[in-house]
């Protein structure tokens, strides 16, 4: 992610708005591999407040997943929203360490890099009514029919 210039903001009042369109590739170390190079999508909103700037927004993180119970690889979209304030007085220690630069500049991407981690589902299904893979003859039961005769339970 890119540095967002918040300089206008500084010199504005209070309650001041400014608002990003945010789409682009995900470039954050320590990403897990099936985010890593993928889009990100959304609105930023930085609001002038008296000692920070919050920043909030909604977005969409598309990706590849791998399906837990048939092992196939579905594309996803990983919806997460933001919400952070940055320190305007880079002398003061921010919980965070989130500051406004000297430049009046703010980098989101670690917020943004936590929050998709916090997102990515624990349980990852391409379908509901994926049927998974055999227990006994590890055929994927979405493309054929089971080899082993193993009574099928159906999943709810």
């Amino acid at each position: 992610m890119e540095k967002i210039n918040v300089k206008n903001l500084l010199i504005s009042e209070v309650g001041t708005r400014l608002t990003f369109d945010i789409n682009e590739a995900i470039k954050v170390i320590g990403l897990p591999s099936e985010i890593e190079g993928k889009k990100v999508v959304g609105k930023l909103k930085a609001t002038r407040l008296e000692d920070t700037v919050l920043v909030s927004g909604e977005f969409v993180a598309g990706t590849v997943l791998i399906c837990d119970r048939c092992l196939e690889n579905f594309k996803a979209h990983i919806p997460f929203t933001l919400e952070r304030e940055y320190n305007l007085n880079r002398s003061k220690e921010s919980v965070e360490e989130l500051i406004v630069d000297k430049f009046g500049e703010i980098d989101v991407t670690e917020p943004i890099r936590e929050e998709i981690i916090l997102a990515i589902p624990m349980k990852n299904i391409c379908d509901e009514k994926c049927e998974g893979i055999c227990a006994k003859c590890g055929v994927n039961l979405n493309k054929e029919e089971c080899k082993c005769k193993i009574k099928k339970k159906r999943r709810k």
